[in-house]
């Protein structure tokens, strides 16, 4: 599915990427901080209900520098478009400071960050469209709720039936390579 960067192992290449979900009433406008580690398709998110700005970007990151450690993932770079969230100063110099390569795609290329941008196709088609025809949130953290049990099936029971992943789940490719090591 278009271009995309390659990572040898998990942690090498993690996608990152806002979404807008939309406007929630008596809530506001919501967005959505989404991580996808180009190895293992294993996902990170977020949901904000304030504006998408570097200093949230940067705190999403720790976030899923810390949830791809709790499965033995060690973050060593990261790939963004050149949105403002992830040019800004907060964002930039907090990466730096973890030590992390930051990979910046070409302007107008979303095919370069692919991996992250038909995850959140899937998640769109998947969740999104699904909960709000059958639910009405009034909290962003209702909808956080839902959206991390999800999320939670992608990473460890939804197949992927792309070409690299050969109808495996996030976990077995994250598995396999675990194994492989000696």
């Amino acid at each position: 599915f278009g271009f995309c960067h390659f990572a040898a192992r998990p942690g090498d290449l993690v996608a990152l990427d806002s979404f807008y979900v939309g406007k929630l009433k008596g809530v506001g406008t919501v967005w959505q901080f989404t991580a996808v580690d180009t190895h293992t398709r294993w996902a990170v998110v977020d949901l904000i209900a304030t504006d998408h700005t570097a200093q949230a970007a940067a705190v999403f990151l720790d976030l899923v520098i810390e949830r791809l450690d709790s499965i033995g993932v060690t973050t060593r770079g990261i790939l963004t478009d050149r949105g403002p969230e992830f040019g800004g100063t907060a964002f930039t110099s907090h990466a730096a400071a973890l030590g992390l390569r930051h990979t910046k795609t070409p302007p107008r290329s979303p095919n370069h960050n692919a991996v992250c941008e038909r995850f959140q196709g899937t998640v769109l088609h998947e969740f999104y469209r699904v909960v709000f025809h059958r639910e009405f949130f009034t909290s962003v953290t209702t909808l956080n709720a839902r959206l991390q049990s999800w999320v939670e099936r992608y990473n460890t029971r939804r197949r992927n039936r792309s070409d690299y992943m050969r109808h495996r789940t996030p976990l077995q490719v994250l598995t396999h390579y675990q194994n492989r090591l000696p």
